[in-house]
């Protein structure tokens, strides 16, 4: 059997495994609630291993790694060590907390979390509609998968833009949580077999010869130090370091991410949760080493135009098509099938977890919120009656959503913002989570900060992301992270002053 045909059976029976999940799925959602959260009877080892799919995607597996291979070791340690850390830190901080003030007002979402705890449908509103720019990263999932399966499959990317987004918006629409959980898991487990088949491809390479290190400074210096003077993301420690931390610390912030919290029944399960999460992950970190495997192996411009004639882009490796390429041309066929499975699990759950989010919102905090559900108390059967109305307005808006997934792809394909796709899912994803950052730790570290002073610091670090951007602040302003740190700041800032303000108040008011 040849490598394409022996990928079309395995692509077939990972479509025929899903279906089946699918049908499960639906048959086990009959409510809002258990499309959005589940039934709450999914165990935690299996809730742990989606979270972790949900955070490494297929940018861990495919993108990030092409943006190392293009600025070294500084993209190793801002993306790998500095965003690690921050992601740990996060959901430590967050996860329990979030949890149990969910299970409290028995939110779905974020939105709706952020305005039970703040009484505000303003607040509710406004992170509904901000939670659209996930579509960003659905985007950059899209792509990746496209071009991984394009060379396994032998079909155009383009092609496979359209058929990706029809099947995986298709079976999360009708599953929901149930179905998404439980292939989620299935999904991590391919991942950390493939992960770990990437991560030992070429690990000899740190002890033979002269060494990786020396090898990539042999090609070009700043590969292997610390920041990378010429690069566009990784110039200096504070973009190294500084920004990625607070960036990893905020990600976990995203609809698709804390809401994971709210699958599990009690909040002993949590530990579980976060310790099978945690130790997944670190594996999967790992795989961005990849991008310095790559970089000694393939020159940027190189004797590659079959396959790149194939792509449609030229001549030159783009960091895009990196691992794609590295995956051709260092595995047989059968492991080179494995790994394009790993990579469309990786890129699936995260798709899968975002769709799901959307809907939620779509659902819960725009539909139910516009029509006035909330206003008035209504009976069980009302209740229910009106959740079924959210849900169907919800997947059919969801098409919308399809078709300007696929219309923003398709740009990307031929047209990548910052020379890849990472830095177009960055400038949508990071204005999410800076923004709900805010409200969410105020939420649930600082309580007696006011509603208004939370909604100031929104506002201002709202205009900041742009304005930083716009007027060029600094030779960082191209940098997504740089921004999302400019926000986050002056949030904080916003914050501290209200805090002070109010605390001033209070003793005016005693006098």
């Amino acid at each position: 059997m040849t490598a394409v045909s022996l990928a079309w059976v395995a692509v077939g029976l990972y479509v025929v495994l899903t279906v089946g999940l699918t049908v499960r799925g639906a048959m086990r959602t009959r409510s809002l609630s258990s499309f959005a959260v589940g039934n709450r009877d999914i165990p935690a080892f299996f809730v742990g291993l989606s979270l972790t799919a949900q955070l490494t995607s297929v940018a861990t597996f495919v993108v990030n790694p092409g943006l190392i291979y293009q600025y070294g070791l500084a993209g190793l340690l801002g993306l790998g060590l500095s965003a690690g850390l921050g992601i740990i830190l996060g959901l430590v901080f967050f996860s329990r907390r979030f949890r149990a003030m969910g299970e409290s007002v028995q939110a779905l979402t974020i939105p709706q979390w952020i305005g039970a705890r703040y009484h505000s449908k303003g607040l509710r509103l406004f992170f509904g509609f901000v939670s659209f720019a996930l579509v960003t990263f659905a985007v950059l999932i899209v792509l990746a998968v496209a071009l991984v399966l394009g060379q396994l499959l032998q079909i155009h990317p383009k092609w496979l833009i359209l058929a990706v987004v029809s099947f995986v918006f298709t079976y999360v629409m009708v599953g929901g949580v149930n179905t998404h959980a439980y292939t989620n898991a299935i999904q991590a487990m391919i991942m950390l077999v493939v992960a770990l088949v990437l991560i030992l491809s070429n690990l000899s390479m740190f002890w033979s010869g002269e060494g990786l290190m020396v090898e990539l400074k042999t090609i070009q210096a700043s590969l292997a130090t610390v920041t990378n003077p010429s690069s566009l993301y990784f110039r200096n420690l504070f973009e190294v370091f500084v920004c990625n931390f607070l960036v990893g610390l905020a990600i976990v912030c995203q609809p698709h991410i804390l809401s994971k919290t709210l699958y599990l029944k009690e909040d002993r399960q949590v530990k579980q949760y976060l310790t099978v999460a945690i130790l997944a992950g670190l594996i999967f970190v790992g795989v961005m080493i990849v991008g310095l495997y790559a970089r000694v192996l393939f020159d940027p411009v190189n004797q590659v135009g079959a396959i790149h004639s194939f792509w449609g882009g030229g001549a030159i490796l783009t960091m895009d098509k990196v691992v794609p390429f590295y995956i051709v041309t260092n595995f047989s066929p059968t492991v080179r099938v494995l790994i394009g499975i790993g990579v469309l699990c990786a890129g699936l759950s995260t798709l899968e977890g975002i769709l799901l989010a959307l809907t939620a919102i779509m659902s819960s905090d725009l539909y139910l919120t516009l029509t006035g559900f909330g206003n008035a108390e209504f009976s069980q059967e009302e209740t229910e009656t009106r959740g079924r109305k959210a849900l169907r307005f919800a997947r059919v808006a969801m098409i919308g959503i399809a078709a300007i997934t696929v219309w923003l792809a398709l740009r990307q394909l031929y047209h990548p913002t910052g020379g890849s796709v990472a830095i177009f899912a960055q400038y949508g994803v990071y204005l999410l989570f800076t923004l709900s950052f805010f409200p969410l730790a105020c939420g649930m570290f600082f309580p007696n900060i006011q509603r208004e002073t939370v909604t100031a610091s929104v506002v201002v670090a709202f205009i900041v992301y742009f304005a930083a951007s716009w007027f060029k602040f600094t030779n960082m302003y191209n940098n997504p992270a740089f921004l999302a740190t400019c926000s986050i700041l002056s949030g904080w800032l916003v914050i501290l002053l209200g805090s002070l303000l109010q605390g001033e108040a209070k003793k005016q008011f005693h006098h």
